[in-house]
């Protein structure tokens, strides 16, 4: 039996008058990276507001890609003492600390080890 689901697609970005346009294809890994990474490196374009019924920028932020912006937030919600946002900007930058094991080895034998066992209890046979 067969089914009549959608193919998924993906949006491959096609550059038209230096803007990024999504052309559609099958989704694969690289089309969708490519396209985040496109996301993120448009210009910001601020706040929509209603009051106004247009984007406001922060000046701090003129010039900025969306990349950089949420960079500029994520650090400043760290500073203030948000730790969720300090560990993602440390763990992106620095690298996730390294886990250390303790890993022990054994070389006796079952029967070895119980009278190893025994004799520490205070047993003897």
């Amino acid at each position: 039996m067969g089914t009549n689901a959608p193919i998924a697609k993906a949006a491959i970005i096609k550059w038209v008058n230096g803007m990024p346009e999504p052309a559609y294809k099958d989704i694969n890994p690289s089309s969708v990276k490519q396209l985040a990474t496109t996301a993120l490196s448009l210009p910001y374009e601020g706040e929509y507001n209603e009051e106004l019924g247009m984007n406001i920028i922060e000046a701090r932020f003129e010039g900025m890609s969306n990349a950089e912006v949420m960079w500029v937030r994520m650090a400043e919600r760290a500073a203030q003492g948000d730790l969720d946002a300090a560990k993602i900007l440390l763990d992106r930058v620095l690298g996730k600390p390294k886990q250390s094991v303790e890993s022990t080895s054994m070389s006796l034998t079952y029967p070895e080890y119980l009278e190893l066992m025994a004799k520490k209890d205070g047993c003897n046979k």
